[in-house]
């Protein structure tokens, strides 16, 4: 097996060990490698990517963690400099088209168009009565992604000079990091169906309007308002590209390659045990495998001051996914390629709720997610096939009672728990896709302990931390940590999603190498217009 980790790694010093794959550990070891450095990527998984590889069963695919991606559709666009900066230009979307998102709530229909002014238009037009509201709130959605970027700024800051001027850099931020969401939207908009359209895309980031931070939601809404894309060829092409880039520029990945500890002398990391014994060294460390993992798991020594707060920080929402494959293509069963996010009611705080403490009910909210349809090159390659996704929150609790399974073997009480979970999912799907009906040829449902089995998450989390106000007001939440050469990367240091993970590695190898390299991505992205 290509990559397969073998002892020999243990022969070299390197001058950084990357523990995980995700997005922020590939782009974390992608910025590094083309500066030269010498990088080893430690995966314990079988295959690269963490939330960006996808998963085959007979001739279909599935993504995992990548539904859309905003941004990247924008040529001068820094999301879109930064992805072909660490690709080599490699990495191609296809666009979503006009609309990217549809809302479903109670079986009234409400479109998310692709523009800043055309969406702004769109809800007036479905609330005339909320135009002043509906105008203030898009005004403080663009302010919140604007003070966002001077926030994480201060993240690639040494700790002496955070503790002097961060708090400066950070507070215009805190003015709607620490409200929720829907403290923020009920200050100006009166309609509480209005409320619950614009935060229908909650799921997003796993918290419903009254417990998550209004920074959380802002900044999701934001990053779409130019429309959604997703990666040519699936999800995968993200990881395969930087795959290509780390190894071009001399680093290496080793797959199965599970690591127990990271190694640290007089406060200091000095490498890694890996769960065969192997220790391997490196000048510096960097942790992908999350936050709560990192400080808990993998470092044996005495928690420093801080981590206690960390610790009371919940984790994200956990989930199962019903993956579909259809013997039939997109344009035959009319697929879209947007995004439906289907609700039983307007309340969707009580929705979620009612929702995790019903096991056995229909689910009142699902996010319905078209794969095929959204990658231009699909058709080509899998014709008369497409395929769909469900995904719909589930309390870890639900499954924890067979955690100590192995995956794929679980029992046969488990099993009949995710068949009698499958079909209340395929209900929800069949009211707003009928036509789908006897088209189904692959069924397969997912939960939390799948997620916990790939990606190691104690309680089979997606977003890492919770969005919650409390999250974005602890500043330990940085590339740097209280030992010396250990660094962290990945989404518990900016926020959910691929582009925040992306960015989460801009900000650890800011802080590794000294360096601006916003100058660099500029640089690669004007010679490449040029040429």
């Amino acid at each position: 097996m290509r990559n397969l980790y073998s002892s020999d790694l243990a022969k070299v010093h390197y001058d950084a060990i990357i523990i995980g794959s995700g997005m922020g550990g590939l782009t974390t070891a992608a910025f590094l490698s083309k500066a030269g450095k010498k990088v080893l990527v430690l995966e314990k998984h079988y295959v690269a990517g963490g939330f960006t590889h996808t998963f085959k069963r007979k001739k279909y695919e599935w993504d995992v963690g990548v539904h859309y991606v905003g941004q990247v559709n924008l040529k001068d666009g820094l999301l879109k400099k930064a992805f072909d900066y660490v690709t080599d230009g490699k990495l191609k979307w296809s666009e979503m088209g006009e609309v990217y998102d549809q809302a479903n709530i109670g079986g009234d229909i409400y479109n998310f168009k692709k523009g800043r002014k055309e969406q702004v238009e769109q809800m007036i037009a479905y609330f005339p009565h909320e135009e002043k509201g509906i105008r203030e709130y898009y005004k403080h959605v663009s302010k919140v992604a604007s003070l966002s970027l001077m926030f994480f700024a201060e993240r690639t800051m040494p700790d002496w000079l955070s503790k002097s001027v961060g708090y400066f850099l950070r507070r215009g931020f805190y003015q709607y990091s620490q409200k929720t969401t829907y403290e923020v939207l009920s200050s100006y908009i009166s309609d509480e169906k209005l409320i619950a359209v614009l935060c229908a895309q909650c799921g997003n980031y796993g918290l419903p309007p009254k417990k998550s931070s209004f920074a959380i939601h802002a900044m999701v809404v934001d990053h779409f308002l130019d429309g959604g894309n997703y990666p040519a060829g699936g999800a995968s092409s993200i990881a395969r590209r930087l795959v290509d880039v780390i190894e071009a520029n001399g680093g290496k990945l080793a797959i199965k390659a599970s690591v127990k500890s990271i190694v640290i002398e007089k406060n200091k990391a000095k490498g890694v045990e890996m769960e065969n014994g192997d220790i391997l060294t490196a000048s510096k460390i960097v942790s992908n495998a999350g936050i709560h993992n990192t400080y808990n798991k993998l470092i044996k020594t005495p928690k420093s001051v801080g981590t206690e707060e960390i610790n009371d920080l919940n984790a994200s929402t956990s989930h199962v996914c019903l993956y579909l494959g259809l013997n039939a293509s997109d344009a035959e069963l009319k697929l879209p390629k947007h995004n439906i996010w289907l609700y039983k009611s307007y309340k969707l705080d009580q929705d979620f709720d009612d929702h995790s403490s019903d096991k056995n009910g229909i689910p009142s909210l699902a996010y319905i997610s078209f794969p095929s349809a959204k990658d231009e090159r699909w058709a080509a390659t899998h014709p008369n096939m497409s395929t769909i996704q469900v995904i719909c929150p589930c309390p870890y609790e639900w499954v924890k009672e067979w955690e100590n399974g192995k995956w794929q073997k679980r029992g046969e009480k488990y099993e009949a728990y995710k068949e009698e979970t499958k079909q209340r999912l395929l209900e929800k799907v069949y009211s707003v896709l009928p036509q789908i009906k006897g088209r189904i040829e692959i069924c397969e449902l997912s939960t939390p302990l799948s997620t916990k089995h790939f990606s190691n998450y104690n309680h089979g989390e997606i977003y890492g931390l919770e969005h919650s106000t409390k999250r974005f007001a602890l500043p330990q939440l940085r590339a740097t940590t209280p030992f010396k050469n250990l660094f962290l990367t990945g989404q518990d240091i900016v926020c959910v999603g691929v582009g925040s993970a992306l960015f989460s590695g801009i900000i650890t190898s800011v802080v590794i190498l000294n360096r601006n390299l916003l100058v660099r991505i500029n640089k690669y992205a004007k010679k490449n217009a040029d040429s």
